[in-house]
């Protein structure tokens, strides 16, 4: 599934891949509509569930139906405090198995964390 992004095309990947009734969510960073950057955490965090968000909702789906997250962060574990607080917003009591990564580096300069994700899709 793609969703237009010019870099889905440049880089041969897709946001999301619908296989049987899972859905794999590539990982998804947290950047302005003008693809910049905000310096934020809390900002960073919350666009970051919000693109996840979008794309489970293009597939009539919520943070209810994740199975799986993984998050790779810069600098772990600072800002872990406000990352938590953010996911749980956006998991409103879900409880997907989750796992975080300490990483050197993301696709961006300036990103904080970058989050992949696995639902099962509901047959509707």
């Amino acid at each position: 599934m793609s969703v237009g992004k010019k870099w889905e095309e440049e880089y041969g990947y897709s946001d999301a891949f619908l296989s049987g009734d899972l859905l794999f969510i590539s990982g998804q960073t947290g950047l302005e509509a003008d693809g910049s950057v905000p310096t934020d955490p809390n900002r960073q965090y919350d666009l970051t569930f919000a693109a996840i968000g979008g794309l489970l909702a293009e597939h009539n789906a919520s943070p209810q139906d994740l199975v799986e997250l993984v998050s790779f962060h810069i600098d772990y574990p600072q800002h872990m405090q406000e990352f938590m607080e953010s996911k749980a917003r956006f998991q409103d009591g879900a409880r997907p198995a989750w796992t975080a990564v300490g990483v050197a580096a993301l696709g961006k300069p300036g990103i904080l964390v970058e989050v992949k994700a696995i639902a099962r899709i509901r047959p509707e």
